[in-house]
C-alpha cells in the first residue's frame, strides 16, 4: 500500500511538472472595428485579454486599440500583423521592457510608463523604433519601413546606426539597409482616426476602405517609398499584404541612454 501511495504521489508531481504555465496578460483590447484576430483562430472583441506572445492580425478595414498595463497602447490600422514578444512592468518604479514586432501595416504607439523610466521599442523587418514618452506611428511596407514621431522623441537604428529624432512630423526611413531621415509630411488622420471606422466603442458600423497609400504617396515623404512608385503609369492602390514568413530585424536595438549621446548614437535630428 506504501509503494501504492508513492506511485500515485510521483505520478501527480510529474503531471504538476508538465502542466504548461499560464500565458501572462499585458494588456486588452479596448476598441474594434472589425477583424482583429489573435493567434490565427478568433475575431477579437472589446475587452479581450491579450497575453504575452500574441500575434495581432487585422483585414484590409481593420481597426482597434490595445492598452498595456503600464497604460501604454497602441492603435492597429488595416493589414497590421503585431506580435507581443516582451513585456516586463515593475508598477513602483516604473520601468521595464515593451518589445513589439511589427511585420507589416500602419500602427501608431502611445507611450506610457515604460517608456519613461525603461524601453518601449517596435522591431520591423527593416529597423527598432524606440519611443521614449510621445506617440510615434510606423508603416510597414513593400520592403521598407516608415516611423513618424508625433510627440516625445524617437530612435531609429538599423545596422547599428541610430538617429534620434526630437522634432514632431520627422520621419526616418530604411532604404536598403540605410537609413534615411527628413520631414514626414504623411497624414495618418483618414487611416486611423476617422469616427466613420472607429468610434472607441466596438459596436458595428459601416465599414471603412483598405489601407489605400495614395494618400500617404501624395505626402512630402512620399516620393521616396518603394510603395507609392507608379506601375504602367496607375496610381497606386491598395498595396498592404502580410509577409509569407517574418523576418528578424535588420536593427541592432542600441538602447537610448535617455541624453541622445550614447554610443552608437550619431546625431539628433530636430
Amino acid at each position: 500500500m506504501r509503494t501504492l501511495y508513492r506511485q500515485i504521489a510521483i505520478f501527480v508531481a510529474c503531471l504538476a511538472f508538465a502542466a504548461p504555465s499560464a500565458a501572462e496578460t499585458v494588456g486588452s483590447m479596448t476598441a474594434y472595428q472589425t477583424n482583429i484576430v489573435r493567434n490565427d483562430r478568433g475575431t477579437m472583441k472589446v475587452g479581450a485579454g491579450v497575453e504575452l506572445g500574441d500575434q495581432l492580425r487585422s483585414n484590409p478595414t481593420g481597426l482597434g486599440m490595445l492598452v498595456f498595463r503600464d497604460e501604454s497602447s497602441a492603435k492597429i490600422g488595416p493589414n497590421t500583423s503585431l506580435t507581443i514578444d516582451e513585456f516586463v512592468y515593475n508598477p513602483g518604479s516604473g520601468s521595464g521592457k515593451i518589445d513589439i514586432g511589427m511585420n507589416s501595416g500602419l500602427a501608431r504607439f502611445y507611450g506610457g510608463q515604460i517608456s519613461k523610466g525603461g524601453v518601449m521599442q517596435v522591431a520591423t523587418p527593416h529597423m527598432v523604433l524606440g519611443a521614449r514618452g510621445g506617440i510615434i506611428e510606423v508603416l510597414v511596407a513593400a520592403g521598407q519601413t516608415v516611423g513618424i514621431l508625433r510627440a516625445g522623441r524617437m530612435t531609429c537604428t538599423i545596422n547599428g546606426k541610430r538617429l534620434v529624432i526630437t522634432n514632431p512630423g520627422y520621419a526616418c526611413t530604411s532604404e536598403d539597409g540605410k537609413l534615411l531621415t527628413g520631414y514626414g509630411g504623411i497624414d495618418t488622420f483618414p487611416i486611423l482616426d476617422s469616427i466613420d471606422r472607429i468610434a472607441g466603442t466596438g459596436l458595428p458600423g459601416a465599414p471603412g476602405p483598405g489601407l489605400d497609400v495614395s494618400a500617404i504617396c501624395a505626402s512630402a515623404l512620399g516620393g521616396s517609398l518603394k510603395v507609392c512608385e507608379s506601375s504602367d503609369g496607375a496610381l497606386p492602390g491598395v498595396v498592404m499584404e502580410f509577409p509569407d514568413s517574418p523576418t528578424p530585424p535588420a536593427g541592432g536595438g542600441v538602447e537610448d541612454d535617455g541624453e541622445g549621446d550614447g554610443e552608437g548614437c550619431d546625431y539628433y535630428c530636430n
